[in-house]
């Protein structure tokens, strides 16, 4: 954790949230949505895999593109309107840009990169 602590932060969030959101969705209306949040998270560890094995800014700006477009979808979609619906595209934009603006943010607060 020593090292981009808060790009391992974001990531760990997002996990959390979107493991969140899969057991919400599966109480709510059962198995019919899960492979597409499987489908998601697989999409999510494969990118996270490729960052932080690589130190990839391709996979850094992958990562960050997916939060971005579904936080834009999001606004489109049926459940914006709820206050529910518009703290996840809030929270897909904000970590989107929280993931590739790490160095920056670590460089702001006095978190020196080990490596």
């Amino acid at each position: 954790m020593k090292e981009r602590p808060i790009l391992i932060s974001a990531i760990i969030l997002t996990l959390i949230v979107e493991l969140i959101l899969m057991i919400l969705v599966y109480n709510k209306i059962g198995v019919e949505r899960l492979p597409t949040h499987i489908g998601r998270l697989t999409i999510q560890l494969i990118l996270i895999f490729w960052v932080l094995s690589s130190k990839s800014n391709v996979g850094l700006f992958l990562l960050t593109a997916y939060h971005i477009i579904s936080g834009l979808f999001g606004i489109y979609s049926n459940g914006s309107t709820e206050l529910f619906g518009q703290i996840l595209i809030g929270f897909h934009l904000i970590i989107g840009l929280v993931i590739y603006f790490h160095d920056w943010i670590e460089n702001q607060i006095g978190i020196k990169n080990v490596g």
